[in-house]
């Protein structure tokens, strides 16, 4: 008889159990299998984005020092050529003089520091002789004793004219501070070798502008000679001054050899590795070089691995978590995963929103680092906020010193304008634009002014308001507010703390970027005022020739025109005398315009005045303010002299109750000013026409008709002399001194 089987082990059941034993152990495996792959899949990621972060923070600090070489290349061009312009400038004050002369001369001493109290970046001006004696020094008076025939920028230009040579670091033997000297060749008679003309650069100068250039940690400015390799300057300056960190002359020149202008390099400095950017400065043997440690990205990659290391280390425990969970709890897994799924969805949406506006940033910062032009600095900083922010509109206002307009604004759509237009934002963002602080206003339907009025008026359809304001201040190193940056939107609560944050680092960029614009509009300012100074005074020069040739005629035609009308010496001379005077006087007024015009009314006077009485009633004047060129003021003033000494021989001068009105009209003409002037004698002797014509009646008809092409007219009326003049004044071609 069979035994009954025990239901609980049926080959069924076991059957089951065995299968459903081995898909959990499939399940566990699965899991395991894929938690291993979730681990490893992460640490790979974390991996490559550590990697891709590394490889953009060194294109980063490579860029950035690629820039700077580049900047202050073009900063010592620009600083190279104003000391160019300022040899040459002293070449040319010494022309003509002596060696000895120039050495005892105050005034050309007092002209050269008058040229190096214009330059903040030169210590002295100094002028040597051939054999290197100190003969002129901006620096003091009367020259101490110096010698510079052992200095480099003195025994390179006695062969050979070198051009603008640029010495090696030293220390000054008069001022003992760190300095470097640059020479031009000056020429003898002979066009031989006649000394230099030289100045001394002071590092400071440089050590104080290179350390406001933002540069990786542990970079290093160099100024350097592409001959020797000598290092001229370098920041951060050693603690002597002098004792420069040596470059690398032999990887310099192998990068030289691939390109000449502008490149980057590694080399080996101090034991340490590092990269470097160089450029040439404009087209001298002269480079400037930008250098960081290889490692200078360590510290900020460190800080942003470690921000992803946390997001990583987070995902990692999740993922373990899940793993072990999903052992235990795998009907949980489903909703763990789209938990953590979530999770990461957010974590990435963060991370992808932070790195865009870090892009946004430092291609902002790329833009401006290379912009010298305020408009597009502006356009670039309004339309990079609005990106940042993303607002509907962004509009920059000038500061208080520029009377705080609008200077740009950019609205997306077009319709906002007249709703930004109704608002009183100077009154609604104060503290901006008063105190300098940020503005954020969130809902304006319910913010209030002073006076407790709303800022704005509810909308319609057809005319949208704004709601949320932010506006923060572009602050520059000096603490002067050089504008307010004004972002809008119609929804409110619109921005935030990040929005200020973000915006903070825009205005930090903008606020550089505009300082840097200022710095070069007045470097190039004053290159061009210098220039600009150097051709007026050429052309004074010719134009003083053209007028002492003019007054030697002039006085050669009064001694001619004298003695034929004299009839002794004494007449001769009291007559020449009296004429040359008269000369000097308009002279006189001429120069003290720069010989450029001369007043009709100040002539009047100075000839006339002897002749008036103490009530000031027998000579008038009646006329506007005409102020003669230089052409005219001689003729005219001659005129003036001849007609009073006629009236104070024969005419109403001579006696007691004479008197003379002088009056004069002034009306623009086509090519100049047409000039009407009336001499009127009443109370003198009887008058009647002369029997011959004397030289006044000469320089009246003849010299003002062939100089001014005047005409005329002279009435012997038995009451008085009568003379009306009619002439048309040009204008000086003489070039405007105002400089």
């Amino acid at each position: 008889m069979s035994q009954p089987r025990d239901p609980g082990h049926s080959p069924s059941k076991v059957g089951t159990a065995l299968r459903r034993r081995a898909r959990a152990r499939a399940r566990g495996r699965l899991t395991l299998f894929m938690g291993l792959f979730g681990v490893v899949f992460i640490l790979l990621t974390f991996g490559y984005i550590a990697w891709e972060q590394r490889n953009r923070l060194i294109q980063r600090n490579e860029d950035d020092i690629r820039s700077a070489a580049f900047f202050l290349a073009d900063h010592a061009a620009r600083l190279l050529e104003v000391t160019d312009l300022t040899l040459k400038q002293a070449a040319t004050l010494i022309q003509g003089h002596g060696w000895d002369e120039i050495e005892t001369s105050r005034p050309l001493w007092q002209q050269l520091h008058a040229v190096q109290d214009g330059l903040p970046f030169v210590e002295d001006i100094w002028l040597n002789d051939s054999s290197g004696r100190l003969r002129l020094t901006s620096e003091r008076f009367p020259t101490p004793s110096s010698d510079v025939s052992g200095r480099d920028v003195f025994t390179a230009q006695v062969n050979a004219d070198q051009g603008l040579f640029i010495g090696e670091p030293i220390v000054g033997r008069l001022t003992k501070s760190p300095t470097f000297m640059i020479s031009r060749r000056l020429k003898d008679g002979n066009a031989g070798f006649g000394g230099v003309a030289s100045v001394t650069i002071s590092l400071s100068y440089f050590y104080d502008y290179w350390s406001k250039i933002r540069l990786p940690k542990g970079s290093r400015v160099a100024l350097m000679r592409a001959s020797d390799g000598s290092v001229i300057a370098q920041h951060p300056a050693p603690p002597d001054g002098l004792s420069f960190a040596p470059i690398d002359k032999a990887a310099f020149d192998r990068a030289q050899a691939s390109s000449s202008q502008a490149g980057l390099y590694s080399f080996v400095s101090l034991g340490q590795e590092r990269t470097g950017a160089y450029r040439q400065v404009d087209t001298m043997p002269l480079y400037i070089g930008v250098s960081m440690p290889e490692d200078a990205y360590w510290t900020p990659w460190f800080v942003q691995t470690r921000l992803y290391g946390a997001f990583a280390l987070i995902a990692l425990l999740a993922l373990l978590a899940l793993t072990v969970l999903a052992s235990e709890q795998f009907h949980e897994q489903a909703a763990d995963a789209a938990l953590l799924e979530r999770q990461v969805a957010l974590r990435t949406s963060e991370l992808r929103t932070e790195t865009a506006a870090l892009e946004i940033l430092n291609r902002t910062g790329s833009v401006l680092a290379a912009e010298l032009d305020i408009d597009r600095i502006i356009e670039s900083v309004v339309d990079a906020g609005i990106e940042l922010t993303e607002a509907q509109f962004g509009v920059f206002y000038c500061g208080a010193s520029q009377s705080e307009r609008e200077h740009y604004g950019k609205f997306e759509p077009a319709s906002l304008r007249d709703a930004f237009t109704i608002l009183d934002i100077r009154k609604v963002c104060a503290p901006a634009f008063l105190e300098g602080k940020p503005v954020r206003l969130d809902n304006m339907a319910v913010e209030q002014g002073h006076e407790g009025t709303p800022f704005t008026l509810d909308g319609s359809a057809d005319r949208p308001v704004i709601r949320s304001i932010l506006a923060v201040p572009v602050v520059l190193r000096t603490g002067d507010t050089h504008g307010i940056l004004v972002f809008g939107h119609e929804r409110t609560g619109m921005f935030n703390r990040r929005s200020e944050r973000l915006l903070a680092g825009l205005t930090a960029q903008a606020a550089i970027a505009l300082e840097n614009s200022r710095l070069y509009r007045n470097a190039q300012s004053e290159i061009e005022e210098r220039k600009q100074a150097q051709t007026q005074q050429s052309l004074l020069i010719r134009e003083l020739h053209h007028r002492v040739k003019n007054t030697l005629a002039t006085v050669q035609a009064v001694v001619g025109a004298t003695a034929r009308s004299a009839l002794s010496i004494d007449d001769f001379y009291q007559a020449f005398v009296g004429r040359i005077i008269s000369l000097a006087n308009t002279h006189s007024l001429l120069t003290e315009a720069v010989w450029q015009t001369a007043s009709l009314r100040e002539i009047l006077e100075k000839e006339l005045r002897p002749y008036n009485d103490a009530s000031a009633e027998r000579i008038a004047f009646h006329g506007p303010e005409v102020d003669l060129p230089s052409e005219a003021a001689v003729p005219i003033g001659m005129a003036i002299h001849e007609l009073t000494t006629n009236a104070a021989k024969y005419g109403a001068l001579s006696v007691p109750g004479g008197k003379v009105s002088i009056s004069w009209q002034a009306q623009p003409a086509e090519d100049g000013t047409r000039l009407g002037l009336v001499w009127q004698e009443r109370g003198g002797p009887t008058v009647s026409s002369p029997t011959r014509q004397g030289f006044g009646s000469r320089l009246l008809h003849r010299v003002l008709a062939t100089q001014l092409n005047a005409k005329v007219e002279t009435d012997y009326e038995p009451a008085g002399l009568r003379v009306a003049i009619n002439a048309v004044l040009k204008e000086s071609r003489f070039p405007d001194m105002s400089v």
